[in-house]
This record gives C-alpha cells, sequence and structure tokens, in this order.
C-alpha cells in the first residue's frame, strides 16, 4: 500500500506533510488494533506527542520585558525623530508623541487617575485620541474608548456601566458630553500643559491592572464592558507584531472605529514596533481615496470590514 501526498509548496512546508502523515499512521495503528474503535476516541498524536504537548501548553506564559506604553517611550528615546503619527500632511514624531502624553499623564495623575482609575476619552479620530490614550496607560488609569457619533444614551450607559472617574473630551463635544454624563470632564485642549513635567511619570502597573475597557455592539441586549489587562495586552502585541513581521518600516493605515477592540490591537501594535500610523478623518473614505492614501504614504498594514474590502479590491 503506498500513499503520495500531493500539496502546494507554497502554502505547506515538508515538515507539515510529515506531521500530516504521521498523523495518518497513527489513526490507522490504533483502527488495526481495535476495528471498533470510535472515530472520536482516536488521537492523531502519538503518546510522545500527547506528552510533549501537554507540557508545551501548561508552560507559563513569558511576560515582555515592558507594558505597551513603556516600549513605546523606548522607541522614542532610540528614534526620536521617527514619524509615529501621520494625518492629512501632519506627522508627528515618537519623541513629540511621548512628550506630549507625559505631560497630559502628569495632569491626569494630579485629578486622581491611577491604577483601576476608568477614563473615558471622547475626542475626534486625530493625533489628540492617539496621545490621550497614551496618557491614560502613563498614568496608570485605563481608558474607554467612545464613539462621539453614538447616540447619547448609549455613551451615559457606557459611562455609567464602567464606572468613569473622569471624561477627556475637548470644549467642541462638551455640551454634547456633559448630557451624557455626570462624571467629571477634562477639556484637553483648555489644559495648560506646558506646566507640566515632560519626563514619564514612571506610575508602576502590574500585568492584572486594566489598560482599557472595550465595549460590544449590544446587538444582543445591553453592550458588555471587556477588560483588557497589561500583561495579556503586551503579549498580544508582541506575538501580533511577530507574525506581521512589523518593523519600523511599516506604516499601518488605522481605518476602524476606535470604539472597536481591533482598532488598539493595531495602533499599540505598529507603534511597540516602531512604525507609523496613518490616521483617516471622521469621514468614510471612498475607496479611491483609501487606495489614493495607501500608495502615497506607502501603507504596508491595513485592516478592512469584509464589505468595505470587497468595494476596494
Amino acid at each position: 500500500l503506498i500513499l503520495n501526498f500531493d500539496y502546494a509548496t507554497a502554502q505547506f512546508s515538508p515538515q507539515a506533510i510529515e506531521r500530516l502523515a504521521g498523523h495518518l499512521l497513527n489513526v490507522l495503528a490504533q483502527l488495526v488494533k481495535s476495528a471498533q474503535t470510535r472515530l472520536a476516541t482516536i488521537s492523531l498524536l502519538s503518546p510522545a506527542q500527547e506528552a510533549a504537548s501537554i507540557a508545551a501548553s501548561s508552560a507559563p506564559a513569558t511576560q515582555p520585558a515592558l507594558w505597551v506604553h513603556q516600549r513605546i517611550a523606548q522607541i522614542a528615546q532610540q528614534a526620536p525623530t521617527h514619524t509615529a503619527v501621520i494625518q492629512g500632511e501632519h506627522r508627528l514624531d515618537f519623541a513629540s508623541l511621548d512628550r506630549r502624553a507625559n505631560r497630559l499623564a502628569h495632569a491626569l495623575i494630579a485629578r486622581g487617575v491611577g491604577p483601576e482609575v476608568r477614563v473615558a476619552v471622547a475626542l475626534p479620530r486625530s493625533e489628540h485620541l492617539l496621545v490621550a490614550l497614551l496618557a491614560v496607560l502613563k498614568a496608570g488609569g485605563a481608558y474607554v474608548p467612545l464613539d462621539i457619533t453614538h447616540p447619547a444614551e448609549r455613551l451615559a450607559y457606557l459611562m455609567n456601566d464602567c464606572a468613569a472617574a473622569l471624561l477627556l473630551t475637548d470644549s467642541s463635544l462638551t455640551a454634547q458630553m456633559n448630557q451624557a454624563t455626570s462624571a467629571r470632564v477634562v477639556e484637553i485642549d483648555r489644559l495648560d500643559l506646558a506646566s507640566w513635567p515632560s519626563s514619564d511619570p514612571a506610575v508602576t502597573v502590574h500585568a492584572d491592572n486594566l489598560a482599557y475597557v472595550i465595549y460590544t455592539s449590544g446587538s444582543t441586549g445591553q453592550p458588555k464592558g471587556v477588560a483588557v489587562t497589561h500583561g495579556p495586552l503586551a503579549m498580544h502585541c508582541t506575538r501580533i507584531g511577530e507574525r506581521y513581521g512589523m518593523t519600523p518600516a511599516d506604516c499601518e493605515l488605522l481605518f476602524m472605529s476606535f470604539a472597536f477592540d481591533g482598532a488598539h490591537e493595531r495602533w499599540l501594535t505598529t507603534l511597540t514596533h516602531g512604525g507609523r500610523v496613518l490616521l483617516r478623518d471622521e469621514v468614510l473614505w471612498t475607496p479611491e481615496q483609501t487606495f489614493d492614501a495607501l500608495h502615497r504614504h506607502g501603507v504596508t498594514v491595513a485592516a478592512f470590514p469584509p464589505v468595505y474590502l470587497q468595494q476596494l479590491a
């Protein structure tokens, strides 16, 4: 009895096919021993492979040496003039991003922000939004991103549900946001940040401290808040960066809403690997506008909703 494997070498390595052949032999060997064996009870792995798999899966995960905001600060020291954020024709380098976030973080700490304190952030899509999110992390708090286009009733529910102690917004949105919360409102555009230190506040946070809270769509009942902590977030961004092969040469178009969890994986992964983030504005770009931006800015990574991706293709 001879069996040949024909496979696409672009998709499978010889080692993968060898493993597949080994699994088939394991199944056949067990069936030969007992023809009445139920398929559901047959293991694809040999006893030695099962033992190795169990040992590997039970090994403790290695925590990254730095949390995401610490890694971004490290890159700001190593490559201060490297572009971190692009919006329109404006560019913000890593040193400026880190310095502005540090100043805002000190201002937030003075207002009681620290570990486990939730800070709602309602700002238009801009570099100011990324500065605010990064500042909350540096202050030790947990940010809760809000989509300013959502109804006031939904925003009020989210801020009440997460027990936000503070709302970061700007003066153009204060009237709108005041209807949705009784939390203390801080207008980021009216803060005198120049009076605060530009040094890193160096707040100690632990792996199990909250980094941010993201809410589900609520399409099947009330929105549910998902709590994301520093340890898993740092590990996730590290592994995703490895999988995507992210480097400082990369440019990512951040297309998704900040109210969607995927957006935070993306901007944090890109910046923690020294890449640059291209922000679209509040207006949803046409496929033609997106196509132009991809080429004009040398975008190497982007994530789109499937329907939009079909239009773009």
